[in-house]
């Protein structure tokens, strides 16, 4: 009796050896703005944006802009840049230019396309595979963002992006320079239309996002609704839950479309089957 219970002591002393033996799970430190990670599928750079609050929409803009209302957003990670002809070619290569909405994720019979089929392979046109891809549906935005294990960002988060907490008008402050953006026709930027992503860091939001005005305008999760501002949520809207138009954001090269003429409060719309030779996109993840 007197060995069984010297063992069994013996074990209990072991037993409270492991348990503190074995460290608590750490957790991972909360990544700080400015942060960085790059994308393993695409090799796409995020920047961390970290949560917070801004003044959504503007006084003195169209009715779809207004009110202006407080906006809180959860911490999201965006793509530093634009996606590019090279990136969405590889896309395409292992999924295919699957139809989506009664037309192709890419048109690859659009003008503007910077992206060309030879043979079996998708591959961006001599010269443009930096430049952010074109004739994109919204369909094949959403599509890629998936294939790239990321996702559209919400309307919100990317005005939350480009303005930051302050609500700047341009990513940059509030004063608009020609110099720190791909701005069409002033012979100030040095770029007829599209310009290769990135090429503007002075233009960078204070988050470090890059391209948020100019080059291409952008889509993002949301339906369309003009009178939204009016009722949207005060935390991590996300638009409404169905419409007949998709919203893009951000401007672009083409003349009607001149940045000094659309801050970034300034909304666009379209449905999602269309494209065009001035829309792109860009990915966030949670």
């Amino acid at each position: 009796m007197r060995r069984l219970m010297t063992l069994f002591l013996l074990v209990l002393a072991l037993c409270a050896g492991c348990s503190q033996a074995v460290a608590p799970p750490t957790q991972e430190p909360t990544p700080a703005l400015g942060a960085t990670m790059t994308r393993a599928k695409d090799g796409m750079v995020m920047v961390y944006v970290p949560a917070g609050e801004f003044p959504m929409g503007t006084t003195d803009g169209f009715k779809d802009e207004q009110p202006v209302h407080t906006v809180q957003v959860d911490s999201f990670w965006i793509d530093r840049t634009e996606v590019t002809n090279a990136q969405f070619a590889a896309f395409l290569n292992e999924k295919g230019n699957q139809e989506e909405g009664g037309t192709t994720w890419l048109n690859l019979k659009g003008e503007d396309c910077l992206i060309e089929q030879v043979g079996n392979e998708y591959r961006p046109k001599s010269g443009y595979a930096d430049h952010p891809v074109v004739q994109v549906t919204w369909y094949g935005a959403a599509a890629y963002c998936e294939w790239a294990g990321a996702r559209l960002p919400t309307e919100a988060e990317w005005e939350y992006a480009a303005r930051g907490p302050e609500g700047r008008a341009f990513p940059w402050g509030n004063e608009f320079d020609c110099k720190l953006c791909n701005s069409w026709g002033d012979g100030c930027d040095g770029y007829a239309q599209t310009s290769p992503v990135g090429t503007f860091p002075d233009g960078a939001s204070w988050c470090g996002a890059l391209d948020m005005l100019g080059n291409v305008w952008e889509w993002v999760a949301d339906w369309y609704d003009p009178d939204y501002y009016a009722k949207s949520p005060a935390q991590n809207p996300t638009g409404p839950s169905s419409g007949i138009y998709k919203v893009m954001r951000g401007g672009s090269w083409f003349a009607y479309y001149h940045p000094t003429n659309n801050p970034r409060w300034y909304r666009n719309e379209d449905l999602p089957s269309l494209s065009y030779g001035y829309v792109g996109f860009r990915c966030a993840g949670d």
